[in-house]
């Protein structure tokens, strides 16, 4: 069975360093490795917390954002090394969909 999408040890982080070498850093995604298959590609879901990083895993494998450390993997390739023709038809075999907090919960 082959992944069609890998992330392994991946990691972001936003923030800026101070002039002199201080500022703040958020480390949004910390070491994070998943595998999805064939099989499984159909629906894939992450559930956590407000603050957990969901929203910024999500738009890494969407590739908006380009993680700091690790590798992400799309059929076996590099994301980062996609050609155009590959990016395109990774565009079309996954899409998010984000969470309506409004829908989502019955107060």
């Amino acid at each position: 069975m082959s992944a069609f999408l890998e992330l392994d040890h991946v990691t972001k982080t936003f923030g800026s360093q101070g002039m002199f070498g201080g500022g703040s850093v958020t480390v949004a995604v910390d070491d994070v490795s998943l595998s999805i298959d064939e099989d499984e590609s159909s629906i894939t879901t992450v559930a956590g917390e407000s603050g957990s990083g969901k929203t910024t895993l999500a738009r890494l494998l969407l590739g908006s954002h380009v993680p700091n450390a690790g590798k992400m993997l799309y059929r076996g390739k590099d994301f980062t090394r996609l050609t155009r023709r590959e990016r395109r038809n990774f565009r079309r075999e996954i899409q998010p969909i984000f969470q309506d907090p409004f829908e989502s919960y019955n107060p």
